[in-house]
């Protein structure tokens, strides 16, 4: 029987979650589904409504700004991946939509303070992806992140570590004082959780050449370079190989011209305007970003804010790169109309300081965690709570093992899945660590079994808040 099942995906399973292949975990599939810059209008989130409802899988917001389901017991049939690639929920190629991997502000074209709207971009930029030769040799981790220098931004502008958020490629905008106030885009490139700043300026006509090049030498040395694993090289092993220099001599030597060096650094963005109701560019209007319970919303939820989004704003969503949903062009008059229906589906708490408690899928789903990190994760959101009153959100990541997959960033506490030994048995526990905003692991402060943990935190977070 299970042979049957996974003989029906269109393509063969890849290292990351995908559409058109299942990722197998113990409590079913986990299917992946890309949103280039996150955003949802309300044909497509009817369509992953009705998907969610007959599947019966739950839905998770990722902190890439994707949707994944998981618990889905079989293979979606040809005319749903049809119905998806219409509503361009899934690319034409079924073997490259793992990599339409491209992360944008979730306020672009809306944000006060942005010097550019990127969203024409960031759909050019998924078109590239699509069509460009060469995409379907990158390692399925490919990531471009486009930032519009708005109040919500991406990348490492956030003075709050957690807040950052990692792209291969990362164009930044930024103002070129010429006399003109020019836009332009600062190149980014990120390797091992790092984010280095080339200083080389594009400008906004020339970002796909650029973009298209950066691939087509990432390309070459991947193709040039296999690894004895059988993985495919990540650009931080590029770099780590050729060095950042010699990769952008390479690049270019393939453009028309070289770009320019700026020495310059993106403006810094505001911490937390991913939640609560804020005012557009447009000043009739505001924008409402959402909390999500460890990023996960059920189909009522889901449908709920779709038609709520039709009734009160622009019948669009945006997903967000930490978890949460915004609603935009909300009018300010109407606020007061739509806080008690958005109560109604759950989400009372507009601005919630547990929404900044991240975990992986953990047991029994994940076969690599060594504990119940949703379940765990859960009940310490709901007794730091009650127990805590902060000004703003406590960052704290649990995680089932090493590989951090729920947040990229530093964290600033984290919760390491780890087995105790106790009266001659082995149980789930956890390490707890206290980051310092470059480092996770940089001091653990208490080791055990979860039930103790809460009690620890709340004490230890009374004492010690703010932590940096």
């Amino acid at each position: 029987m299970e042979k049957q099942i996974t003989m029906n995906w269109l393509v063969k399973a890849n290292v990351c979650p995908g559409l058109f292949y299942g990722t197998h975990a113990q409590d079913g599939f986990l299917i992946r589904i890309r949103t280039p810059g996150g955003l949802i209008n309300s044909k497509q989130g009817k369509l992953l409504g009705y998907l969610l409802t007959e599947w019966g899988g739950t839905l998770q917001v990722t902190n890439r700004a994707n949707l994944q389901i998981r618990g889905v017991q079989k293979p979606p049939t040809s005319a749903v991946f049809e119905m998806l690639q219409k509503l361009n929920l899934a690319a034409q190629n079924p073997h490259i939509d793992h990599l339409r991997n491209i992360m944008g502000s979730p306020t672009a074209g809306i944000d006060s303070q942005e010097l550019i709207d990127t969203s024409p971009l960031i759909k050019a930029l998924d078109n590239l992806i699509q069509n460009h030769p060469l995409i379907g040799e990158l390692s399925p981790k490919f990531s471009i992140g486009v930032d519009g220098g708005g109040t919500v931004g991406i990348g490492i502008r956030s003075p709050v570590a957690w807040e950052h958020r990692y792209n291969e490629i990362q164009l930044n905008a930024i103002s070129v004082d010429d006399g003109n106030n020019s836009i332009n885009f600062q190149l980014a490139i990120a390797g091992d959780k790092k984010l280095y700043n080339t200083q080389l300026v594009i400008t906004p006509e020339q970002c796909l050449s650029v973009v298209a090049t950066l691939i087509n030498v990432y390309g070459e040395y991947v193709r040039n370079n296999p690894l004895d694993t059988g993985k495919k090289p990540r650009m931080k092993q590029l770099i780590d190989h050729l060095g950042l220099d010699t990769y952008i001599q390479q690049v270019n030597s393939q453009l028309t011209q070289p770009l320019p060096i700026l020495s310059a650094e993106p403006t810094p963005s505001q911490p937390y305007h991913h939640l609560g109701i804020y005012p557009q560019k447009n000043a009739e209007l505001c924008y409402i970003g959402i909390s999500l319970h460890l990023g996960q919303i059920n189909a009522q939820q889901w449908l709920g804010l779709v038609e709520l989004s039709e009734t009160f704003g622009n019948a669009e969503l945006r997903l967000t790169p930490w978890q949460t949903i915004i609603m935009p062009d909300i009018p300010h008059q109407q606020i007061s109309q739509l806080l008690p229906k958005l109560s109604l589906l759950g989400f009372a708490e507009i601005e919630s300081n547990q929404v900044a408690i991240a975990a992986c899928g953990g047991k029994p789903g994940c076969a690599a965690s060594l504990t119940h990190t949703q379940t765990h994760a859960s009940q310490l959101a709901e007794y730091l709570h009650q127990r805590l009153n902060l000004d703003t959100p406590i960052n704290i990541h649990v995680t089932g093992c090493p590989k951090f997959c729920a947040q990229p960033s530093p964290a600033e506490i984290t919760l390491l899945g780890h087995t105790i030994n106790q009266n001659g048995k082995t149980i789930e526990g956890y390490q707890v660590y206290l980051g310092d905003g470059e480092q996770s692991l940089k001091q653990k402060i208490f080791e055990g079994v979860f039930t103790e943990i809460p009690e620890f935190l709340a004490n230890f977070l009374t004492q010690n808040r703010p932590l940096n």
